[in-house]
């Protein structure tokens, strides 16, 4: 019974071709396109190690220049940063619904303040408070 040895490997542009490197190997591959890229990876491994590909597993990451990762990265960070500032949105408005009615405010009156419907005030009301 053999094990399936897994590897890193990365890709990045060299002209028209796709260099394909797999670092704890010091191997290195030529790929033509990126479709090519995972099959080329797994070759050069398991010519490296002497064992038949299915014997490799290679998990490949891809590389565009740096300033368009740079920008990915920062758009992801922005991402999340809007995903908690939309959180707390709606924390906010748990606790104005939540307000409004310990003060005495019926649905109806808590709905046409807040410009929402009376069953989106049931919503937010019933909604549990975040921790």
């Amino acid at each position: 019974m053999t094990t399936t040895r897994t590897l890193e490997a990365t890709a990045t542009r060299d002209g028209r071709w796709w260099l394909v490197r797999v670092p704890e190997l010091d191997a290195v591959g030529q790929a033509r396109t990126v479709r090519d890229i995972q099959p080329v990876a797994v070759e050069v491994a398991a010519l490296h190690l002497d064992v038949p590909e299915e014997d490799v597993a290679v998990h490949v990451t891809v590389h565009v220049s740096e300033e368009a990762e740079r920008l990915w990265e920062e758009a992801r960070q922005v991402e999340e940063e809007a995903r908690a500032v939309q959180q707390r949105a709606a924390e906010l408005r748990r606790e104005a619904v939540r307000r409004s009615r310990a003060d005495g405010y019926k649905l109806d009156a808590a709905a046409a303040a807040f410009g929402v419907t009376t069953s989106r005030i049931q919503q937010l009301a019933a909604e549990p408070v975040a921790s």
